[in-house]
């Protein structure tokens, strides 16, 4: 009787471990194709000072190096640094890669103010897997078609599943959003969220970045207390 009542626990305890392993899976990586962005009931509408909380593409525009022009037909992003081989890829070879969906996920200016989006666009980790990572790179240092440029360590990239969006809450980056490719950093604040972004270079240490040099933080967390207005108690901070 109790060998039975153990196989019995032992299934249960399977299917439950694969419904949460799937749920899991989906949230992290979004649904392929045409599919419908996933999407969290745990933003609040409504800012601290009253105000509706606004989506990407009607928030404040802020560029530190003014709007790049930019040409498609000539458009690259280059993988490169310290990885065995470098490549580059078009705008035609970008969009026709599987796109992936992001829950929505606010980003956090240091100015004080915040914009939702869902964004869809490429994961990171397939480009670097591509490239083969040499043993020692520890951070990838985001370069803009501006001149732009900001470091995040691969761990993080990778844990918390970073992707450059080409489009937000359903419709193409605005020109001034960066267009074509934005780097949505959960979790860190918005001059980690580079726009316009054509080369992923590997470095083995952290390089300061345009805002960084000019005395920003380097590991740009968003604090705890402002996540919690809008994205609940259950918030936990960035680990990697």
């Amino acid at each position: 009787m109790k060998n039975k009542r153990f196989l019995l626990f032992l299934s249960v305890l399977t299917i439950a471990s694969g419904f949460i392993f799937l749920c899991n899976h989906e949230r992290l990586s979004g649904q392929p194709g045409g599919g419908k962005p996933l999407s969290t009931d745990i933003i609040t509408s409504a800012t601290p000072k009253g105000q509706q909380l606004r989506p990407a593409e009607k928030g404040p525009v802020r560029s530190a190096l003014g709007q790049p022009k930019i040409d498609l037909q000539n458009f690259e992003l280059t993988i490169t640094g310290a990885v065995d081989s470098s490549f580059s890829l078009n705008w035609e070879q970008i969009q026709s890669l599987e796109p992936v969906y992001s829950d929505t996920i606010i980003m956090y200016c240091v100015e004080g103010w915040e914009v939702y989006g869902n964004w869809k666009g490429i994961l990171i980790e397939p480009l670097l897997r591509q490239a083969r990572l040499k043993p020692d790179p520890g951070y990838v240092l985001f370069h803009s078609v501006d001149g732009y440029t900001t470091a995040l360590p691969i761990d993080y990239l990778l844990k918390y599943r970073s992707i450059l969006a080409y489009q937000v809450n359903g419709k193409p980056l605005l020109p001034q959003d960066g267009f074509p490719l934005r780097l949505v950093a959960f979790g860190k604040l918005g001059y980690k969220w580079a726009k316009w972004v054509n080369k992923l270079e590997l470095i083995t240490e952290t390089e300061k970045g345009y805002w960084e040099q000019r005395g920003y933080t380097d590991r740009a967390d968003v604090s705890l207390s402002r996540r919690k207005y809008y994205e609940g108690e259950q918030v936990q901070p960035l680990i990697y």
